[in-house]
């Protein structure tokens, strides 16, 4: 039986080039026997900006957000799949606004001790894998090493494995992207990858 693969992606463009590279891993995923769920953040409604460190979540026993509106049942849901794929575009050196409300608000699914910080345990290291894909316009140095930086220090914190694909110098019309098959093929690759 395949993996369930959850894709969160950040892009505001519903046919930008992020959401291009996420169709083809997950139409590869799919022919490959996964379950995979693609999740439209930019569409979600939301009652905060992001994690509003109200700290209720530390106080509850449950691994969820108190915040109740489109992104809690997501996040409620994230433990249960075995890879969890972020998608974002690079905007000004890190990921979307869109991918940043829904991701400050994973840290309901840890529990920290209150006196030291450290953490305690942590509902999402049930996933096996963290995956990140990115696309900019600029090369690697303008932003996407930044990224995966990030998402990387986010799966060893997790303790989970991490990659990435990453796409630099990806062209302002997303026509272009989809006529380059290296992508595609990169991103085909990483589909069957993850299902299995």
């Amino acid at each position: 039986m395949g993996k369930k693969i959850i894709v969160l992606c950040g892009s505001p463009r519903r046919k930008g080039n992020t959401n291009t590279v996420v169709r083809w891993m997950a139409d590869a995923a799919k022919q490959a026997g996964a379950e995979v769920e693609v999740v439209d953040l930019a569409r979600l409604k939301y009652k905060a900006n992001g994690c509003t460190a109200c700290m209720a979540c530390q106080k509850s026993d449950k691994y969820e957000c108190v915040i109740d509106d489109e992104a809690s049942p997501i996040l409620r849901r994230i433990p249960e799949f075995d890879v969890v794929v972020m998608a974002t575009p690079v905007y000004w050196f890190g990921p979307t606004a869109q991918l940043k409300l829904l991701l400050d608000r994973t840290f309901s699914l840890a529990k920290f001790d209150p006196q030291t910080g450290e953490p305690l345990s942590n509902a999402a290291s049930r996933n096996r894998r963290l995956v990140l894909i990115a696309t900019a316009g600029g090369d690697l140095d303008g932003g996407l090493n930044l990224l995966d930086a990030t998402f990387r220090t986010a799966a060893e914190f997790m303790k989970q494995t991490y990659e990435s694909l990453l796409v630099p110098l990806a062209p302002m019309d997303p026509k272009d992207l989809a006529a380059r098959d290296d992508v595609k093929n990169q991103a085909t690759a990483l589909g069957k990858k993850l299902a299995t």
